[in-house]
């Protein structure tokens, strides 16, 4: 058994859960918290887990295209530096719509006054 438990409100949003040590429980439960049944963590962990062994499986063809992507884009490469340099350079900043900082003022002491 784990050291802590899930609960929930029942004023509150299902989906809105706390977990807690499982020695605090008593002080919860006199505030209205219910403890969340195992048989539902253990149906959101199955869930859970099919889904990353899912998103795992439909990762692995596209780490495959990257690589193969990567041999074939390094040709290219040589290319790619010859068409940036035909480009002129411009040396102009862009203009920009941000508004200078604010220059804090500076804090009157007793001295001042």
């Amino acid at each position: 058994m784990s050291d802590t438990i899930i609960m929930r409100h029942p004023t509150l949003p299902p989906e809105q859960e706390i977990e807690v040590p499982r020695d605090a429980m008593p002080h919860y439960t006199g505030a209205g918290w219910q403890l969340v049944p195992q048989d539902e963590l253990d149906e959101r962990a199955a869930l859970a887990a099919a889904a990353a062994a899912e998103a795992a499986e439909a990762e692995k063809p596209t780490k495959q295209a990257e690589a193969r992507g990567q041999e074939q884009a390094e040709p290219q490469s040589a290319d790619a530096e010859d068409a940036a340099t035909d480009q002129p350079d411009s040396t102009e900043p862009a203009e920009s719509t941000k508004r200078p900082a604010r220059r804090a003022k500076a804090a009157k002491t007793d001295e001042e006054n």
